[in-house]
């Protein structure tokens, strides 16, 4: 049959064609690094309007490993810390790098608005956290710990700073510097300020919300006219226009910062991401062939010519968990694989198990385990560079 002259004819769906490449991050590194540079010669022509900047949001050994390789200054929130991660802070902090620890309260305030049962923030075990980085630490003095309080909520705060003034107090005594944020409330900041400085007895480092809901640009402004204090830290941005305008009407302040710049680089075509993975391929490559790599140590040890000459010496190498992985991934068991005496014993037990396919399954292991070995190393790697350039 066929179609009217004025009949309407389905448009036909063009079928979406998968994309297969490759995520240039060399390309996207040059232009983000380039644009770095420019901020930087900006910097050198007006020094003063240099602002420290905390890199936080990351509670990763191996990326705070990558951060404290470039020197840069690292945020933690203490509730997501490992006692690990406290420890590395507490040696950063005693070669003189900066570090603060936040409490962790705007997170719990968020967790708590999405789930009204959520439980409120436990101060006693902040303070345990912090205890931990003192104790392991030699200096302190580059350190910040951040005092209790509760996300817009002023008199609740100081109900907190009241009943830990004690806890406090002893933080700053050890060398600590604390930090304590000021939240909008009944009293104006300046009001708020004095009563926390008349509390305590010392000197510590304001922290005002970026936010303008929190508190507005204008409120920021009056403060600091008023106080003019020592130190303020902007919770939860980068150099904006609004620390900028602060240092205009405050110029004797010193002024910090805390950003999240990581999280943008990570996931599905990102820099962090796509770098790290394309590199660990190369790297892997790299490893079974027996060559070196300029962004991993020991790679050479995972050839795979060594590694099927002598397999019994390669698992000897192991540790018994890698070894437990090993036999599950042969269809065997850890007993039956210690219990081989030589390469020729393994080699049949092994293809016996996986129907004469062993050697397949063997360099199958061999990839994956050298790729979790390696994989670290280069997210190292990887991070040092990107805070090196400012990126991250």
């Amino acid at each position: 049959m066929q179609l009217s002259l004025f009949a309407t004819q389905c448009a036909k769906k063009k079928r979406k064609v998968p994309s297969y490449s490759q995520f240039d991050w060399n390309r996207k590194l040059n232009f983000l690094s380039q644009t770095a540079v420019q901020s930087d010669l900006v910097s050198e022509v007006l020094p003063g309007s240099i602002v420290e900047t905390y890199k936080s949001g990351s509670s990763s050994k191996t990326d705070l490993l990558g951060y404290m390789s470039a020197g840069a200054n690292i945020g933690v929130c203490a509730i997501d810390a490992s006692k690990p991660v406290l420890l590395l802070i507490a040696q950063y902090v005693s070669a003189g790098g900066k570090a603060f620890i936040d409490s962790g309260a705007f997170r719990n305030f968020k967790a708590r608005i999405q789930d009204e049962t959520f439980p409120p923030l436990d101060f006693d075990k902040v303070f345990q956290c912090y205890d931990t980085v003192i104790e392991a630490s030699e200096d302190i003095r580059t350190l910040i710990l951040v005092a209790p309080d509760e996300v817009g909520e002023q008199d609740k705060s100081f109900q907190l700073l009241c009943r830990y003034q004690k806890d406090v107090k002893a933080l700053h005594d050890r060398g600590a510097q604390i930090m304590v944020p000021l939240q909008k409330g009944r009293l104006s900041l300046t009001e708020h300020y004095h009563r926390c400085r008349k509390l305590l007895g010392f000197d510590f480092i304001c922290g005002l919300p970026s936010n303008a809901k929190a508190v507005s640009s204008h409120e920021i402004n009056q403060f600091l006219i008023d106080v003019s204090p020592t130190s303020v830290h902007f919770l939860g941005t980068a150099e904006s226009g609004l620390v900028h305008e602060a240092k205009f009407k405050s110029p004797d302040t010193h002024f910090t910062c805390d950003a999240t710049l990581i999280r943008k680089h990570i996931g599905q075509n990102r820099l962090l991401t796509e770098m790290q993975s394309q590199i660990v391929d190369d790297a892997l490559c790299c490893a079974l062939h027996g060559n070196g790599h300029s962004r991993v140590s020991d790679s050479a040890s995972w050839d795979e010519t060594e590694v099927l000459g002598d397999l019994t010496g390669f698992i000897d190498a192991m540790n018994k968990n890698t070894v437990r992985r090993f036999a599950l991934a042969l269809s065997t068991s850890y007993r039956e694989v210690i219990s081989c005496e030589d390469n020729d014993e393994l080699w049949s037990h092994l293809d016996e198990r996986n129907h004469g396919y062993a050697h397949h399954y063997v360099m199958s292991f061999v990839a994956k385990e050298c790729a979790r070995h390696i994989s670290p190393q280069v997210r190292k790697s990887v991070v040092q560079e990107l805070a090196s350039l400012n990126i991250i």
